[in-house]
């Protein structure tokens, strides 16, 4: 799994993690502008796997985990109020994430290029560790 793209690569992963702790009442800024960024996101790099689309796309898993990390965590959300300190949340978060990056040294273009490689052919790219995952809950079922 060396050559996996660890989860804290992913900016949606962190909006995620985000929105599970917002439901749960423990941090307090809404994250539906950071869940619309990352939907609109990946329905831009939908485009570009589309227009790719060969017998070695991994459509299918690409349209799972963003409809279960994406649009059912927009749904949760999407009736509560957006105030100032949401949309001022929202920078202070993606700058955190890219200042992460850059303490990590690794490029944000680089793994979002890489993986959108790896969605359009199997063969090439790098995966993110929830391909793993999701191909060992597959096996199992």
């Amino acid at each position: 799994m060396n050559n996996f793209i660890s989860p804290d690569r992913f900016l949606s992963i962190w909006i995620f993690i985000y929105t599970i702790a917002y439901l749960l009442k423990l941090v307090p800024y809404n994250p539906i502008i950071l869940i619309c960024i990352a939907i609109a996101f990946f329905v831009f790099s939908l485009f570009i796997v589309a227009y790719n689309l060969n017998e070695r796309s991994l459509l299918p898993y690409y349209l799972t985990i963003n409809f279960i990390g994406k649009i059912i965590p927009l749904f949760l959300v999407i009736n509560n109020k957006i105030t100032n300190n949401d949309m001022i949340f929202t920078i202070y978060f993606i700058l955190l994430y890219i200042a992460y990056m850059q303490i990590i040294k690794d490029d944000i273009i680089c793994v979002y290029r890489d993986y959108l490689l790896f969605i359009i052919d199997r063969n090439k790219g790098r995966p993110g560790v929830l391909y793993y995952i999701y191909t060992q809950i597959q096996n199992n079922i």
